[in-house]
């Protein structure tokens, strides 16, 4: 056998199956391949070559030239022929779409391809979907990864197979800072609308990754009566919390939202970094009244060292059953055989004093139960005589109204007008013997002084006086008679410059009697909202008892007042106080109008906007928490902005 002839049998299975190749292009009825040049095919007409390209490079476009060129009555006949099969096939497929069970088969790509199309991600019905996912995101804390993870996709294919999720850095880059923007706007018009607003502001900084943030939110109350709150920003706070540096953002935040020349009062921590950054910033201030009941009980609970020596005690028992859960299951299983609905310990921490409260309260609740643990078990658990759960029960009856009052106050209809009764509530519960406080005497001296220091400012403050007596649940009843003089003078200059009243007109003096809180037996209330009901709902006594000009004669300055504001004081503080779980804005939209002056819509919109506390930045940062979880500690600090800005407005506006 000739050598060579040995070598072209070799050739040929590697030639094979390359001309074997499926051809779906009609051009290839025109040509055939050649076995010499594989780069090229044979014209069945005109017998030329014509390059047709290798694996990926190969292309049916120079055939087609060819045909074109050379052969044009072919190359109509083939274009013919091409939309005929083209038609054939979309007939097809819509024959296969209506019974799929006649003939079972393999898709073809034109098949494939038109089965189901996806939507355009800028088609409107996509943008739909993506703005529920970024809404679903922002409100239930959930992370950007979510839109990436194999069962969020197969969940949307299911419900909406014609869509395609797009990943998380679209969401990032896109989705969520149109949002942002889109609520930002929205907010920003109605600001715009509202003649005076309060703001509440607190710093907070993230224990997974230590960025800062300072919290800036809104508080109003609209034409119509109503409270509303917003979060305006949790803006990242980076480097040393100078007041500096505090002034230096609030006027950043203020100027951003146009609020240089609308703001009535700004709650603030007690921290003095944050005061002087507020004075520094030029805003009017007032300090969180449950910041400052937080230290003060904090204050009075370390004066007495046998109460501290319990709280230590009670501390490292509730920490022993949090820390064990064979300990925990002993204790479950315990309550259990005593016949009681189990429940476990209460561990305090060190930034609310509430939480050391309920502590003790669970600990009273389980004495049986942990008196029997303690007995069975052998540890090294500190011990409670009877002395000592009798000194707990007296911490918990003196440390109640302050937990009622926190709870009222922590609430977001909460206003600023409820801090002087709050004060003077408390004083007089200080004030009274009561045998359910003993063994803690000197706890409850030292909170009666510390009340008075902290709180010496506050009570004589314009606007909490102001906001006090325009609250139809208190007027002038939580005053201290010694005062009340002076605080009648501060209502009627804020009240006459506010309207702009003349001071010319002379006016008989007379009054309305206003009970006394020290007239009221106070020894028989067992819970603070009892004693304080009592007093708000005491303004029905008999207006003729007392002379009705007694009470203004030392009232120097009241003979200038307009007369009009004098009536209407009259009229105003002679109506029966409303209840004091009533809401004094709706009362207000259906008196209003009867007090032209003491109920000016606009003199009701600055003085009662103010919260209470600066509880609603902290519960802002309480969701920051839930943003900034471990697994997410390396979110941008501007995305973590937008996700809370959206999370606590979106349902609102």
């Amino acid at each position: 056998m000739n050598p060579m002839d040995e070598a072209e049998d070799e050739e040929v299975p590697c030639i094979e199956p390359l001309l074997k190749t499926k051809k779906l292009s009609l051009i290839w009825e025109y040509f055939e391949e050649s076995t010499c040049d594989l780069s090229r095919v044979i014209c069945k007409q005109c017998k030329q070559k014509v390059y047709k390209g290798l694996g990926k490079k190969m292309t049916t476009s120079s055939m087609r030239k060819h045909l074109e060129s050379k052969h044009k009555p072919l190359y109509k006949e083939m274009l013919k022929s091409e939309e005929s099969k083209k038609g054939q096939k979309h007939l097809n497929v819509k024959s296969a779409t209506c019974d799929i069970k006649t003939k079972s088969h393999q898709l073809s790509i034109y098949e494939s391809m038109t089965k189901t199309e996806c939507w355009d991600i800028n088609d409107k019905k996509s943008k739909v979907i993506h703005k529920a996912i970024g809404e679903m995101i922002c409100v239930d804390n959930e992370p950007y990864k979510l839109v990436e993870r194999t069962g969020f996709k197969k969940l949307m294919e299911i419900v909406k197979p014609q869509y395609k999720v797009p990943g998380r850095k679209y969401f990032t880059d896109n989705i969520i800072p149109e949002m942002y923007v889109e609520l930002k706007l929205k907010i920003m018009d109605m600001l715009k609308q509202v003649h005076t607003v309060s703001l509440t502001s607190d710093i907070w900084t993230c224990s997974h990754n230590n960025e800062s943030f300072l919290s800036f939110t809104c508080h109003w109350i609209s034409n119509d009566m109503i409270q509303h709150h917003c979060v305006l920003n949790v803006r990242h706070f980076p480097g040393r919390h100078t007041g500096l540096a505090i002034k230096d953002t609030l006027e950043r935040l203020l100027q951003e939202w146009d609020l240089e020349n609308k703001i009535h009062l700004l709650v603030r921590d007690n921290g003095a970094n944050m005061k002087k950054g507020v004075d520094d910033a030029s805003l009017c201030s007032s300090g969180c009244f449950l910041h400052t009941i937080h230290l003060l009980v904090t204050e009075s609970i370390k004066s007495q060292k046998s109460v501290q020596d319990l709280m230590i005690r009670a501390r490292k028992v509730s920490t022993h059953f949090h820390h064990s859960s064979s300990a925990t299951d002993k204790l479950k299983s315990i309550q259990i055989k005593l016949g009681t609905q189990p429940k476990k310990l209460i561990q305090d921490i060190c930034t609310r004093w509430n939480s050391s409260f309920y502590m003790l309260e669970r600990l009273l609740q389980l004495k049986t139960a942990i008196l029997v643990y303690i007995s069975d078990v052998e540890s090294t658990l500190p011990t409670f005589n009877p002395n000592d759960w009798l000194l707990m029960e007296s911490l918990i009856h003196l440390l109640k109204p302050f937990e009622e009052l926190t709870k009222r106050i922590s609430s977001n209809k909460s206003i600023i007008s409820e801090v002087i009764p709050a004060i003077m509530i408390l004083d007089t519960f200080l004030n009274r013997p009561n045998t359910s406080h003993f063994g803690v005497g000197t706890t409850k001296d030292i909170m009666l002084t510390r009340l008075s220091k902290r709180f010496e400012k506050v009570i004589k403050d314009d606007n909490l006086i102001i906001a006090t007596f325009l609250d139809p649940r208190f007027k002038l009843l939580f005053f201290k008679p010694e005062n009340k003089q002076i605080m009648k003078k501060i209502i009627f200059k804020i009240i006459s410059k506010f309207n702009n009243l003349n001071s010319n007109i002379e006016h008989e003096p007379t009054s309305t009697y206003i009970p006394a809180v020290e007239n009221l037996n106070a020894g028989s209330r067992e819970s603070l909202w009892d004693f304080y009901k009592e007093i708000a709902t005491t303004s029905n006594i008999d207006q003729t008892e007392e002379p009705m000009s007694l009470n203004y004669t030392d009232l120097d300055d009241y003979h200038n007042f307009n007369k009009d504001l004098v009536v209407e004081f009259e009229k105003y503080c002679n109506m029966k106080c409303v209840s004091i779980d009533e809401d004094p804005l709706s009362w207000w939209k259906i008196n209003f109008e009867s007090f032209p002056l003491i109920g000016n819509k606009l003199l009701l919109q600055k003085y009662l906007s103010a919260p209470a506390s600066s509880v609603y930045s902290e519960r802002s940062f309480s969701e920051a928490g839930l943003v900034y979880e471990a697994k997410r500690n390396r979110l941008q600090p501007q995305n973590a902005e937008q996700l809370l800005f959206i999370h606590h407005n979106i349902n609102k506006f």
